[in-house]
């Protein structure tokens, strides 16, 4: 399976290729920097043996060469060719230079000095890359121009990021959580509670999702997803929304697909997940579909796809889902985040506008390196940015996840030993602050919903409005049987909180999250039954001190007053104004009755029938809070509603 994208595979088929194509390229050169015939003819049968990919017979042929003249620099650049594609790098670059220094005007000097440039690169030893590459440049094709300059910039860049390395602590997670052959593509939930990753088994190879939980400061030992999940084909690469109830993932060859590999959805209600549906032709293409990231809503999907119709060879594709579930077809993200190289493992933040990725297109450290870039409005990025060093290295780096609020990020890294490949671990780091800062950090609002009376679970509707702006932030339901929910919130002043189900007075709470008091919330909130004597504060009417004029964001909790009024004609309500103790009490009552007029006078012109309603103030007379205190007398100042 390719949800992950080792660098051997990526470049794999390109050495391979590379080699065969400079064996009949060199055999068909007339001049030869050796005039022994023996060692000549010792080459040409080593060219042979390669157009016939017999390896080892080419070996023999190559080393029988330069044992006739030491000085013959084609067999040697041939031996380095062999022995990068086997990544035995040490005596790749001892026989190009060998190549480079053996004769002055060989017809391999360029060519080699490019690659053990390029080797120099890969082992992050930039200086010397830098100057072998620039002493190739001769041999650089129009075609591979591009390519070329893109490894000279990294070189440089490389070289001046190193000067100011960021502090990251990266530590490995515990070794239950590093339990597999290999594991990567982290994700957590928004209140950082629950990690889902991929794990390779040890034994047969098989990839699997599994997840953990973060109990008292630690996590649990990893668990299968679930069984209507994993198979014993390969699944992985999972992406879930921030309340850890949809779940997108890849699944290669086991399952009804349009390619090779697919992305498939998932739902969870309490503890179950659905059984997981193909995201259709709008999504998936008969080519490889994987790496999906989720936003935190759930509704909007990017993902990787080497499809026809892209830029380069693997981008990053998106698509978005409407109110019925349908997703769009599928777009490319554009020039300004995809390159002609490959772009991969995207991940959206939490604040739905940061996209972090993975690319070797982009100027960088060499291989591919994390970027971040910030959505400008629709279908624009901002220049992708490289998060840096140590973050990025002369290794390839891919599946980064940060956290919500910003500060930890998770990725697996893959260490080169030996020129022996360990295994992928798990690894948190801290995201520096000057990171911190270039992108909008999120918290998580969570809670459940039960009925105010007999403390059942149930599922309801929660929307978050920005109460400045009566903009709709955010609409999402708590879960049927945990009655859980969780969401995430940016910084942008006060938001309005309303929870509704049928037969039920909705539920209207406000808090101000500006940038001073921008924190993770927890909401538990019970729905009181339509009942007689029942009754419910309208948190989110407001008027200025003094006054009745009803301020323009009230309209939100107004319109659902409204709603909630039509659909329960029948039932008798009182609207009621109140307010604290401050003031003469004679004033504090007629203000009182006044601000319940207004919001009578707003819904009768909204076309609610008022027969039915009772209009009083009780001014400072039924305090539901001591007085002592702002915050107190804050609770006090209000409207409610009565049903009778």
């Amino acid at each position: 399976m390719h949800s992950r994208v080792p660098a051997y595979f990526i470049r794999g088929f390109f050495i391979l290729s590379t080699v065969f194509f400079t064996s009949q390229t060199l055999k068909a050169q007339t001049v030869l920097s050796s005039s022994n015939k023996k060692a000549v003819a010792a080459y040409e049968k080593g060219l042979s043996a390669l157009q016939n990919r017999k390896i080892d017979e080419a070996f023999s042929e190559f080393e029988e060469a330069i044992e006739k003249d030491d000085l013959f620099a084609e067999p040697y650049f041939q031996l380095g060719k062999l022995y990068e594609q086997s990544r035995q790098f040490g005596n790749a670059i001892l026989n190009y230079e060998k190549a480079i220094n053996a004769k002055e005007n060989s017809s391999v000097k360029e060519m080699a000095s490019q690659q053990v440039g390029l080797l120099y690169l890969k082992k992050g030893e930039y200086e010397s890359a830098l100057v072998n590459l620039e002493r190739g440049k001769p041999s650089v094709t129009a075609s591979n121009a591009k390519r070329y300059q893109l490894r000279l910039d990294n070189c440089k860049f490389a070289l001046e990021t190193l000067k100011t390395p960021l502090v990251i602590n990266p530590v490995e997670l515990p070794d239950q959580i590093n339990a597999f052959k290999s594991q990567y593509f982290p994700a957590l939930t928004a209140d950082r509670e629950k990690l889902i990753y991929t794990g390779q088994d040890p034994e047969t190879g098989d990839e699997n999702l599994y997840i953990s939980d973060f109990k008292e400061g630690n996590w649990s030992a990893p668990q299968s997803l679930s069984d209507k999940i994993n198979s014993t084909q390969n699944e992985g690469t999972a992406s879930i929304s921030a309340d850890g109830r949809i779940l997108v993932f890849t699944s290669c060859n086991g399952r009804k697909s349009f390619g090779s590999c697919d992305l498939f959805i998932s739902f969870k209600q309490g503890t179950e997940w659905s059984n997981p549906q193909n995201l259709g032709s709008n999504i998936n293409s008969p080519e490889w579909d994987s790496q999906p990231s989720l936003s935190a809503d759930g509704r909007t999907l990017y993902f990787v796809s080497d499809r026809q119709g892209g830029l380069g060879k693997r981008d990053i594709w998106v698509s978005k889902s409407d109110s019925t579930g349908q997703w769009s077809k599928a777009k490319n993200l554009g020039n300004i985040i995809n390159t002609y190289e490959d772009d991969l493992s995207p991940f959206i933040h939490a604040n739905g506008k940061t996209l972090f990725f993975s690319s070797e297109g982009h100027i960088g450290m060499g291989g591919l390196d994390l970027y971040f870039s910030e959505n400008l409005g629709t279908d624009t990025w901002k220049k992708p940015e490289n998060l840096g060093y140590p973050i990025n290295t002369h290794e390839d780096q891919v599946a980064l996840f940060i956290t919500a609020d910003g500060k930890k990020g998770y990725y697996s890294v893959e260490k080169e030993q030996n020129n022996k490949r360990r295994a992928a671990k798990l690894v948190e780091i801290d995201l520096p602050e000057v990171l911190q800062n270039k992108f909008k950090r999120t918290f998580y609002l969570k809670g459940n919903v039960s009925d105010a009376l007999t403390k059942q679970k149930i599922k309801a509707d929660i929307e978050l409005i920005n109460l400045k702006t009566n903009e709709l932030i955010g609409k999402f339901s708590s879960d049927p049987q945990s009655g859980n929910y969780i969401s995430v919130l940016t910084n942008g002043g006060e938001y309005g909180v309303f929870v509704s189900k049928a037969g039920y007075f909705f539920k209207s709470l406000n808090f101000d999250f500006s940038q001073q008091n921008a924190k993770d919330k927890i909401l538990d909130i019970q729905l009181e039954p339509i009942q007689k004597n029942a009754h419910e504060v309208l948190n989110n009417i407001f008027f200025d001190s003094g006054k009745w004029d009803i301020k323009p964001e009230s309209v939100s909790e107004l319109d659902k007053l409204i709603k909630l009024l039509k659909a329960n004609s029948s039932i008798s309500v009182e609207i009621s104004g109140h307010t604290d103790d401050v003031g003469k009490e004679a004033d504090n009552l007629a203000l009182s009755k006044k601000r319940a007029q207004s919001v009578v006078d707003y819904l009768a012109k909204n076309g609610v029938n008022i027969a039915k309603i009772k209009i009083e103030g009780y001014g400072k007379s039924r305090p539901i809070a001591e007085n002592t205190s702002e915050e107190n007398r804050k609770l006090n100042r209000r409207i409610e509603i009565k049903f009778f």
